[in-house]
């Protein structure tokens, strides 16, 4: 019993590729030397957009597509603007959608900045 208990806990620590880009910058940070943490996080920081300021955006300017080109996503930014959001249906489901696509995009610009650290 307590043998599977090591093979589950030793299983644990094992993180796939996928589930890193997906991690957060403090689980990544974690999984870095303890001299690169804070300039790991610090990185994050200046690099990261702010949720509500993306959704803020997306309320005022998304038929123009000004949200998806902030979040540096200018195919879909230049689909928004030529279909004017979709004649408007696109603009109101992604003013549900823009904080999780914001939350990925900072998940992804951490893992991008952990990479660089860790070669």
């Amino acid at each position: 019993m307590s043998d599977s208990n090591q093979i589950t806990n030793a299983d644990s620590n094992i993180i796939s590729e996928s589930q890193l880009k997906l991690a957060g910058a403090i689980v990544l940070a974690k999984r870095l030397p303890k001299d690169e943490r804070a300039a790991f996080l610090m990185a994050c920081d200046q690099e990261a957009k702010n949720p509500t300021t993306i959704l803020v955006i997306s309320f005022f300017l998304g038929g123009l597509g000004i949200d998806r080109f902030v979040l540096g996503q200018t195919v879909l930014g230049l689909l928004k603007l030529f279909t004017l959001a979709g004649c408007g249906v696109w603009w109101f489901i992604d003013l549900f959608l823009v904080m999780g696509a914001t939350k990925e995009v900072n998940a992804e610009s951490a893992y991008r900045i952990y990479c660089q650290l860790r070669d």
